[in-house]
């Protein structure tokens, strides 16, 4: 009998003698009939060869182990990884534009008040910049532990291009992050006494008291040559921070001065450390910073600085203290409190600080006010509206400072502020 494969062979050969021809010989179709189906049946056993082939490499395929990917790539994941991490970590509110392949986010902030800005004599119209800024930021997982860190960050200013800075105007550096050792950077960065301050100072645009206040900046203009303010942006600086141990962390820096040693130059260095802990909303610090040979005859310029705040979802309350002395015989005591009540989509805050005279007599104290109502329209975009006014003693002639824009009153003279203002954090 035959089999289904020869049946199948035998029809299509007849059908192909028919196709070529009716008029064959039985004996020509006979042959040629014999001969397709030798070739049909080779064709058959080649195709079911190839079909076990087929079938042994996928068997063994389900029986191996997966392959190890290529050496390179668990670091390129671990490298995705870290910087995802490592920019979670970004002011609150922004919202950075990652990019997977590089490592490198765009992040920033505008921020401008149309103010009614009065100096104590005169009133003026003037459209504000805050510290608007934008920034680039990159990360390298080198390994398990180690990752490569830069920051270059620009202050702009978008109502009046000639307020902008140059490139690289605020924080840059390049630095190592260890997860066990701690990080260190080098280049321009704020200095830890600028940097402590939890959320003991809420306010926006030219309410921020801090500045004026705790930092010196208020009696700074007053007090001339022989002061100057601790709202310190170092350059040349090399700071080391320690990992976070339980919520707490340390900070030193230390700024060279790369004056050329000529004659009438002085070298005066700087140095600051800090130490904070942070858990459960609650954020105590405490920070000292030094200017060696600040007047070029051996004295030094230093600063001690303490902050701690409270924070729920609702409130918070936060106060800051500082002493700031010149070894001259001119120093000043300088305190702020705050509070902010949260209803969102609105936010209420206040603030109240003042500095004392430099010394006996002086009358260069000042205290600061400020009031401010936010409606956070999302978490990147608020309008906000304040109202900031500077007590100054007779001699004093504290200023607002967040501004690009700013105004040296009259000694003496109380100047105020009240502005609308829009922010976005990107």
């Amino acid at each position: 009998m035959s089999t289904p494969l020869e049946f199948r062979a035998k029809l299509l050969a007849t059908l192909v003698c028919a196709a070529l021809g009716g008029t064959l010989l039985p004996a020509t179709a006979s042959a040629a009939e014999a001969d397709l189906i030798q070739k049909i049946e080779a064709l058959q056993k080649e195709i079911d060869a190839l079909k076990a082939q087929v079938q042994k490499v996928q068997a063994e395929q389900k029986k191996a182990p997966a392959a190890a990917p290529a050496a390179g790539a668990p670091v390129q994941q671990a490298e995705v990884e870290g910087w995802r991490k490592y920019f979670s970590a970004v002011p609150t509110g922004e919202a950075p534009a990652t990019s997977a392949r590089t490592g490198i986010t765009i992040y920033g902030r505008a921020d401008l008040g149309y103010e009614s800005n009065d100096d104590g004599v005169v009133r003026r119209k003037v459209l504000n910049s805050y510290s608007s800024r934008i920034g680039f930021k990159g990360t390298r997982v080198l390994s398990d532990d180690l990752t490569g860190i830069i920051q270059v960050e620009t202050g702009i200013a978008p109502d009046d291009n000639a307020n902008s800075g140059t490139w690289g105007s605020r924080e840059t550096y390049a630095g190592l992050r260890s997860k066990s050792m701690g990080t260190i950077k080098a280049g321009k960065h704020d200095s830890p006494f600028k940097d402590l301050e939890g959320e003991s100072a809420p306010m926006w645009g030219n309410g921020e008291i801090m500045e004026v206040i705790i930092h010196g900046k208020g009696t700074s203009r007053a007090a001339g040559s022989s002061w100057a303010n601790f709202h310190t942006r170092y350059t040349n600086v090399v700071q080391y921070e320690t990992p976070k141990f339980s919520g707490l962390q340390g900070k030193i820096a230390y700024s060279t001065d790369e004056v050329n040693g000529a004659a009438g130059t002085v070298k005066k260095p700087s140095y600051a450390a800090s130490a904070d802990w942070q858990g459960g909303g609650w954020y105590a610090g405490l920070a000292y910073q030094n200017t060696e040979n600040f007047n070029g005859m051996g004295n030094d310029l230093t600063g001690v600085k303490a902050a701690g705040s409270w924070e729920t979802k609702s409130y918070s309350l936060g106060a800051q203290w500082s002493r700031i002395d010149n070894s001259t015989g001119k120093k000043t005591n300088n305190w702020l409190a705050s509070g902010v009540y949260k209803f969102s989509p609105w936010a209420l805050k206040a603030s109240y600080g003042a500095s004392s005279e430099t010394a006996s007599g002086a009358n260069d104290g000042l205290a600061m006010m400020a009031l401010e109502l936010d409606y956070n329209i999302d978490k990147h975009t608020a309008i906000y509206g304040y109202y900031t006014k500077i007590k100054n003693d007779p001699n004093a002639r504290g200023r607002f400072e967040a501004g690009e824009n700013t105004y040296t009153p009259v000694a003496g003279q109380d100047p105020s502020i009240f502005a609308i203002a829009i922010r976005y954090n990107f």
